[in-house]
């Protein structure tokens, strides 16, 4: 059979995707969501003030996505205005026509900016760090006033199931809870905070890349003047403690010790006299598990010596994400190939008449490949 043409199968895609996410669900209470990990930042530029027009509830906040907010910066225009990462992540979705990326963290919590004019490199399963500029605020898909919409919601699984928004906590100190009534927290003005810690003048950092996804264990190595006393270091959180564990002038540590997912690396060192220093190196990825096999479809009947498009439903990736796909087509029921695309369809060459077997292995962005498999016969019919 013939396919639909790239641009369209692509839309066909992003808008399952969001008829998926519009199913009702209980929201979750703001006790529900004191658990959930990562802490999150305000989204909007720091130091600056931007006003809720639209809260919890009502309006255009009713459904899955009751715990969203609608913001717009005060004493200016908010047309351009750089939208940042929440926390931690790794892109999820970019759907240009409604403006809107997605962000998967830790613990099943994902956030959600809408609206936007555009979004910077929106590589699915590229990692961003919290506070990293990921596009810019706009109107796309809602035109009238400019502003960023903002959603944190829970999902299960590699294709983000049964979201639920949930009631939003911002690092700064704004905590914003279920209170009931209409448009909740409307009119109230946040300001974003500082950036987040990175690395800094007396510890340096050496074995690994921020911002990339491994595969196999590393060894990070940190050194530097303010460790001359000694250090703590721990993922994910500052070390605080009243004198060094270790020591040492350096250090290390072992990125499996912070098992898979996206982590953060904290150390905290002492001078001489006493004094400490406090350095963050990532976020860096650790993945070794392989993505899942893409479902089987149907039979693809096509006209022998005409390139036809072909697509798939893409494998599902819970960590990294799917980078990709090597592929084959052929006679052979076991056949591989170094043949590899990003997306998962192909335009496959002309054929001659007769029956082939489509098959394809996925790859992650940590280089983890999961097993071939077939996927579906294709008829080339004279």
């Amino acid at each position: 059979m013939m396919l639909p043409s790239r641009r369209l199968l692509r839309r066909w895609l992003a808008l399952a995707f969001f008829f998926a996410a519009l199913v009702q669900a209980t929201p979750l209470t703001a006790a529900d969501h004191a658990g959930v990990a990562p802490e999150l930042w305000l989204p909007t530029p720091f130091g600056e003030q931007w006003r809720i027009i639209q809260g919890y509830a009502c309006g255009t906040h009713n459904g899955w996505d009751r715990y969203s907010l609608d913001l717009v910066r005060v004493g200016g225009p908010s047309a351009g205005a750089p939208v940042r990462a929440a926390a931690d992540g790794v892109i999820f979705v970019w759907a240009r026509r409604s403006g809107t990326l997605i962000l998967r963290h830790e613990g099943n919590l994902y956030t959600m900016y809408t609206h936007m004019q555009h979004a910077e490199n929106p590589q699915i399963g590229r990692i961003v760090a919290r506070g990293d500029v990921i596009g810019a605020v706009g109107d796309r898909g809602s035109p009238g006033i400019v502003h960023l919409h903002f959603t944190a919601f829970m999902a299960e699984g590699p294709w983000a199931r049964n979201r639920r928004s949930v009631p939003l906590r911002f690092a700064e100190g704004y905590d914003l809870p279920e209170i009931g009534g209409c448009n909740q927290h409307g009119g109230r003005v946040l300001v974003a905070g500082s950036t987040p810690l990175s690395n800094v003048e007396g510890i340096g950092f050496a074995g690994a890349e921020i911002g990339r996804w491994y595969g196999s264990d590393v060894q990070i190595e940190f050194s530097g003047t303010a460790m001359t006393a000694g250090y703590r270091a721990a993922w994910g959180a500052d070390p605080v403690g009243a004198a060094p564990e270790m020591t040492m002038p350096n250090g290390s540590i072992r990125l499996a010790e912070a098992g898979e997912g996206l982590h953060t690396l904290f150390v905290r060192g002492w001078d001489r006299n006493g004094q400490q220093t406090v350095a963050a190196f990532g976020p860096i990825g650790y993945d070794t598990t392989p993505p899942e096999s893409p479902p089987a479809i149907e039979p693809i009947f096509l006209k022998a010596g005409q390139a036809t498009l072909i697509a798939w439903e893409p494998a599902g990736d819970a960590a990294s994400g799917v980078a990709g796909y090597r592929l084959s087509i052929g006679i052979d029921p076991e056949g591989t190939s170094e043949w590899f695309t990003p997306l998962p369809e192909i335009e496959a060459p002309p054929l001659a008449p007769g029956e082939y077997l489509l098959r394809v292995q996925p790859i992650d962005y940590a280089g983890n490949a999961g097993e071939w498999v077939t996927i579906a016969r294709i008829v080339a019919r004279p």
